[in-house]
């Protein structure tokens, strides 16, 4: 008994040995660490009341840039599937962009270098990798455009606009040869190589409007229109030189363009500037576009309480001024579908929905829309292409959010967080005329037709080529009753996770392993959490979006109902990607990290407690190899009671903010 005894007290110090493991690097900054972020290309950065540093996973001085010196984190912007950030000083006149390749550190351009004093617009422009800037010289107002893989300047342009009353509202539109643009007042089309005019519309559009900040105050007290923002407040510079109410967009066609505001919906050809269509004017703002081969689905979006108040009061809202007249009676989400060619609505009457389009799949001549309303309430409506007809007599309100939509025998499957149900396409009567509840519902489909769904305590496992549901596993056996949050199939079998457990079951639906790893005390478990984001949520978004592209589960802004066009889109946006990366160096850090979201999924990060205790001395994090069960790595963050942490998965570190000045990385 005594030597059993010994053992284990052998065992639980040779545990606490291989758990405290001492950083693998620790880097002192000469001041206070202000924040820290990791950027898409993998580079720790850390800004400091000195300067803005870039570290690598493995604690390495990539650069320092000692000219951005106790930068905000709120005045820095991503530019989003690119190696770039944009750092943003605004002062009470004057006005900096300061763009920086976070892989090498190096300034590609400054906007002070280039002469303008002050910046009230910054647009990227993915196709050409170029950026233009709108704002203030010494000499006036300037439009210039600059090449992010050169860093030279390419044209600047003084004579477009007039004065301060005219400010760009749209995104920036890319001809083979031309930009397009849209300010308050018109439509422009530039010269690409030369940003000299080469036509102009007259097109009203408004302004974007900043968000209701939440504080004490009246009900309008947040909001803020953009207006001139050469003198913006500092906290939203960044935030106001980027917002839109308007963009372009090409289809199959080179030889004309779309165009859309909070107002109109309509077409241009591209060599003379003439309006094609009449004029599609719409009741709220523009949600989807969907390019199907019967025309132009588009599905609004149902304007938002605060929209029509501020509306019925003669001002604008969160998406743009809405005509009062209009406020209450035409604030609806709808679809309509529009001939492209014309503009014309090719049905008698658009379909009412409830809520924002948040999800689509299209089934023969079915479509399936899945909407949220403000309030968090769900909806279901099908769509009937040919008819122009709701299926149902009214949207089928749904309990908790989708999580899945797919055709079976029986109907289209649909699960969400809360309940599983089979809907009548026909009908859109409910085939389970009592549903199916569930508990934190998760699930996984494979590329055969069948899906993995972990709730109440089991394994469902679904065909959906068949519409048969079969309790595929009963009784998880979770430590602590925990609900699952996670679940993937792996080649080894079907994973699935909570908090504190992992468990693995072969195809068979035996069980391979559990593994049971115990919390960290209750008082450090929601501070622990907050780290477990970060650019752990890339991993996540990838697999995610792996996850949804092969359950045909759309979610974007130009989507598709007809799959070829959909592959179309997907391999174009590849080939870009491509082209892009081959000529930037840079571009290829973020191709890597999305090459290593398959080696990020074979693991799991997990809180726990090396002490048995409810002390922050004793709190850490454990990483769980998915295929095996076994603990990989085990880190001791301890000592703070509000450990500052966060998980770079890609990079397989865990970096941590120790004291005022240091940050130290773990790696597994």
């Amino acid at each position: 008994m005594k030597k059993l005894f010994f053992l284990l007290i052998l065992q639980s110090v040779s545990a606490m040995l291989i758990a405290q493991k001492n950083a693998d690097w620790k880097k002192d900054f000469p001041s206070k660490i202000n924040w820290y972020k990791i950027s898409d290309a993998g580079v720790l950065l850390v800004a400091t009341k000195d300067a803005l540093y870039g570290i690598s996973p493995e604690g390495q001085d990539v650069w320092k840039a000692d000219d951005i010196e106790n930068i905000k984190e709120s005045n820095l912007d991503f530019i989003e599937n690119t190696p770039y950030i944009v750092v943003v000083k605004q002062g009470t006149t004057k006005g900096t962009n300061k763009v920086v390749d976070v892989v090498t550190g190096k300034t590609v351009i400054s906007t002070a270098d280039e002469g303008l004093v002050s910046v009230s617009k910054r647009l990227y422009l993915p196709r050409s990798n170029n950026l233009l800037f709108y704002g203030a010289s010494k000499q006036g107002l300037m439009l210039m455009l600059v090449d992010l893989t050169t860093g030279k300047k390419v044209w600047e342009q003084k004579k477009i606009f007039e004065k301060n009353s005219e400010q760009i509202v749209s995104e920036a539109g890319e001809l083979n040869d031309a930009i397009l643009i849209a300010t308050n007042k018109r439509i422009y089309k530039l010269n690409k190589l030369s940003g000299e005019e080469m036509y102009n519309i007259d097109m009203k559009s408004d302004l974007p409007v900043l968000a209701p900040k939440k504080k004490k105050g009246g009900m309008f007290s947040g909001f803020k229109a953009m207006g001139n923002a050469f003198s913006g407040n500092m906290e939203e510079a960044n935030e106001m030189q980027t917002m839109t109410s308007a963009d372009f967009f090409q289809h199959k066609d080179d030889n004309s363009f779309y165009f859309w505001n909070q107002d109109v919906l309509t077409k241009f050809d591209v060599a003379t500037g003439k309006e094609i269509w009449k004029r599609f004017e719409l009741p709220s703002p523009v949600a989807y576009i969907l390019h199907d081969t019967r025309g132009m689905l588009l599905a609004t979006a149902e304007k938002r309480q605060e929209d029509i108040d501020k509306a019925n009061k003669g001002g604008g809202g969160l998406l743009g001024k809405i005509k009062a007249k209009n406020a209450a009676n035409k604030n609806r989400a709808s679809l309509y579908l529009i001939d492209p060619a014309t503009g014309a609505e090719k049905w008698n009457s658009d379909i009412d929905l409830k809520g924002d389009v948040l999800a689509y799949k299209l089934t023969g001549n079915k479509l399936v829309l899945a909407t949220q309303k403000d309030d968090g309430d769900n909806f279901i409506s099908i769509a009937d292409l040919d008819a122009g007809k709701s299926v149902t007599k009214k949207p089928l309100n749904i309990k908790g959010e989708i999580q899945d939509l797919q055709v079976t025998p029986q109907g289209l499957y649909y699960r969400t967080t809360d309940q599983i149900n089979i809907l009548d396409l026909e009908s859109g009567d409910k085939t389970w005329k009592k549903g199916f509840t569930v508990k934190k519902c998760v699930g996984y489909n494979d590329n055969g037709g069948v899906g993995y769904v972990c709730a109440n305590d089991m394994i469902y496992k679904v065909n959906f080529n068949t519409g048969d549901m079969e309790d595929w596993v009963k009784g998880l056996g979770f430590n602590k009753d925990e609900d699952p949050n996670s679940i993937q199939l792996l080649p080894e079998g079907v994973f699935v996770a909570s908090n504190q457990n992992a468990s693995l079951y072969d195809k068979s639906g035996k069980l391979i392993y559990h593994t049971y790893v115990v919390a960290p005390g209750r008082t450090l478990t929601g501070k622990l959490l907050s780290g477990l984001g970060g650019a752990a949520s890339l991993a996540v978004g990838a697999a995610g979006a792996a996850n949804s592209a092969q359950l045909s589960y759309a979610k974007g802004y130009y989507g598709s109902t007809d799959p070829q066009l959909d592959r179309d889109i997907k391999n174009s946006n590849q080939l870009a990607s491509a082209g892009m990366s081959s000529a930037i160096a840079s571009f290829q850090s973020i191709g890597k990290r999305f090459n290593a979201t398959k080696q990020a999924n074979g693991f799991i990060a997990m809180l726990t407690n090396f002490g048995n205790s409810n002390q922050a001395k004793d709190a850490g994090i454990t990483i769980v190899d998915k295929v095996t069960g076994k603990r990989k790595a085990d880190m001791l963050l301890g000592d703070k009671t509000s450990p500052d942490y966060t998980i770079d998965d890609l990079g397989k570190v865990v970096y941590y903010h120790s004291d005022n000045n240091t940050i130290e990385g773990f790696k597994f």
